[in-house]
């Protein structure tokens, strides 16, 4: 049969075929830019991770180096970047600055250290970093609006009355649920770890994931040792800028990913204080802990943050029957 003076046969035979190239095309089109939108977000996701890796550990060698003048190039040199992107990167992952970061932490650590020290103000200032008396007298008082001395007379007071308030309201560590404290020594640890910025009520989420990963890329018990590194003070530091590090026991080293880094913490001496009870009446245990327990035993604190080391949690347990043993860290 012909149509037009061409074979009806031949025409439908090339138009099958250029609709199949045509259909072809646009699959191998369709495979391009779905390979391309996959490649992107697996790119933005290896960023991202490369980027909590750097504040990982750029955060790990600014906590460990409060003592020290700390620059910004010695901190991106931490952190395998330049300074220009670090500090881009710092900023959109924090909130703060590099500089503002240290010397909230600078300042905040030594006000512990007038609270719970009868060190010398010119000794809390060179173990601060700061090179002179005056220079840390000023970055203080831009910071609490009271001079270091100022801030010391106010913080005994402020203890004064809460330790009236208890003993008037017959609070005790029996009222609390904790055991009298006993005095222990922790070895060094392996940890993989989260770090969570925010409130203490709302790290669950960051030990679910956390949990999540070990359960892929650990030989876990039937309850690994868990355990929080607690390193503010809620009644100084806002709580948007809190932090919290949500771990897990390793054996040995481990490879940081992400947002899951790695440390390994000193070991030391501890006052342990034994709680029973949900997580919700934490903050009224430690602020009975250090406004009363440690000036009556004479402790003084040594220089780490204090642990948590979770020995009944769930889901294993109700919270009535958590079993939570607060470790504070003494010299």
């Amino acid at each position: 049969m012909r149509w037009l003076g061409l074979d009806v046969t031949l025409v439908r035979c090339y138009c099958s075929m250029y609709i199949m190239r045509f259909c072809v095309g646009l699959v191998d089109n369709c495979f391009k830019i779905g390979t391309s939108a996959i490649d992107r977000a697996d790119n933005m996701k290896s960023t991202k991770e490369a980027n909590l890796e750097s504040l990982n550990r750029a955060i790990q060698y600014i906590e460990a180096n409060l003592d020290k003048k700390i620059l910004l190039r010695d901190v991106a040199k931490e952190a395998f970047v330049s300074e220009f992107h670090f500090h881009r990167i710092f900023k959109s992952l924090t909130g703060e600055t590099v500089k503002d970061f240290l010397i909230r932490l600078k300042i905040e650590r030594s006000a512990m250290c007038l609270k719970h020290t009868d060190d010398e103000i010119g000794q809390i200032a060179f173990e601060s970093g700061y090179e002179n008396h005056e220079t840390f007298t000023r970055a203080f008082k831009n910071y609490f609006d009271l001079t270091p001395q100022q801030y010391r007379e106010k913080i005994q007071k402020v203890v004064i009355e809460k330790q009236t308030s208890y003993d008037e309201n017959n609070v005790t560590l029996d009222k609390l649920n904790v055991e009298e404290p006993t005095i222990q020594y922790l070895p060094d640890m392996h940890l993989a770890y989260i770090r969570h910025i925010g409130s203490y009520d709302k790290v669950a989420s960051s030990f679910q994931r956390l949990m999540f990963w070990a359960a892929s890329h650990l030989v876990l018990k039937l309850k690994p040792t868990t355990l929080g590194i607690v390193y503010d003070n809620p009644e100084l530091t806002e709580e948007d800028k809190i932090r919290f590090d949500s771990c897990v026991v390793v054996n040995q080293a481990i490879q940081p990913k992400g947002e899951i880094g790695y440390k390994k913490i000193a070991g030391g001496r501890f006052a342990f204080f034994r709680y029973t009870g949900a997580y919700e009446n934490f903050h009224a245990v430690y602020d009975y802990i250090y406004n009363v327990c440690l000036f009556e035993k004479g402790w003084d604190l040594s220089d780490k943050p204090a642990l948590e080391l979770y020995r009944k949690f769930p889901p294993f347990y109700k919270p009535e029957n958590y079993l939570t043993d607060f470790c504070v860290p003494i010299k």
